[in-house]
């Protein structure tokens, strides 16, 4: 594949430079996914994923309990009752979960929310399962 010139040195097609430029350009791209990580967008959709869990595991704990954990027994109390394996996860952004019993958003249940990407001083940012 490598022409041969009037003066007779060999130099590259242009069809193999569009392959060189090709493969950098993809080597390019695993490298940026790879350095930048998973999307904030991505993030939020795997703590209200978590968040349905929790939902539907303290559902289950009112069937078996008639009441759901307070507040300082926590999501830990799923755990501890065998209702979710292994142990208490925490949010795709590395803090806790946070349950509270009676809610403040919901007076006659539970809130269950995480404090999203902003932290605990961004109430708008934090990230409910509805």
């Amino acid at each position: 594949m490598l022409a041969r010139n009037a003066s007779g040195a060999r130099g590259m097609t242009l069809i193999e430079i569009m392959i060189v430029v090709f493969i950098l350009g993809l080597i390019a791209t695993v490298v940026a996914v790879n350095v930048g990580g998973v999307s904030e967008d991505a993030k939020i959709k795997a703590a209200k994923l978590d968040l349905h869990n929790f939902e539907n595991a303290l559902d289950i704990y009112m069937l078996r309990k008639g009441t759901y954990p307070s507040t300082a027994e926590g999501l830990q109390a799923l755990y501890s009752e065998g209702i979710l394996k292994g142990s208490l996860k925490k949010d795709p952004w590395g803090r806790d979960y946070v349950y509270l019993y009676p809610g403040q958003r919901n007076p006659k249940g539970y809130d269950v929310y995480s404090y999203g990407p902003g932290g605990q001083g961004d109430p708008s940012g934090f990230i409910y399962a509805d």
